[in-house]
């Protein structure tokens, strides 16, 4: 019994030899804090990169639609008679593998939906896709001859683009039959 005293007391003295381990809380504190600001910097990068990341698959899935109408108007003898079933809710494109799925006198908002509208004429195909992540609606107008597809739209003969910036699912699909009067570009989509 003797023994216990004196081994506690070297077991004290080679602690205190070799010094404290571990962490104080304050140097854990400090730990945390970057933590967190580097969390604050990311965050912000994360979300700005997501939303871009959605534009950009919007705008892929009207170029793939649009390539998929090219196909449904030259198989179906230059006219896209047929392409939009009215009250159906889903197209006749969707016979083309495109990977989308296209719906009519509806709107968008889940990823690789694509909304479409055809004028009277049956010359003209309009193309809109939701991007969630920013609230833009993105519009391509396919116009196989002259006509005049809504009021203010351009009405000679190409492939227009456009986008309505902070809009809703529901603004996307009213642009299916009254497009923007303005914003339209004929050598791609404009900035996002």
């Amino acid at each position: 019994m003797r023994n216990v005293p004196e081994r506690l007391r070297a077991r004290r003295l080679r602690l205190e030899e070799a010094g404290e381990e571990g962490f104080t809380l304050i140097e854990l504190l400090v730990v945390l804090l970057i933590i967190g600001i580097l969390l604050a910097i990311a965050i912000p990068t994360f979300l700005s990169v997501t939303k871009t990341a959605n534009n950009t698959a919007a705008q892929a899935n009207l170029q793939t639609a649009l390539t998929g109408a090219d196909t449904y108007y030259t198989s179906n003898n230059q006219t896209y008679s047929g392409i939009d079933v009215a009250g159906q809710g889903v197209s006749d494109i969707s016979q083309i593998d495109t990977g989308l799925t296209y719906v009519s006198q509806t709107f968008s908002t889940k990823a690789n939906v694509v909304s479409l509208y055809v004028t009277a004429g049956k010359v003209a195909l309009v193309l809109a896709a939701f991007s969630p992540g920013t609230n833009d609606c993105w519009i391509v107008q396919d116009q196989k001859s002259l006509t005049t597809a809504f009021d203010g739209a351009p009405t000679a003969a190409g492939t227009y683009y456009s986008v309505i910036k902070g809009s809703s699912p529901t603004t996307c699909t009213s642009v299916l039959s009254a497009a923007p009067a303005s914003g339209w570009s004929t050598t791609g989509f404009p900035a996002g």
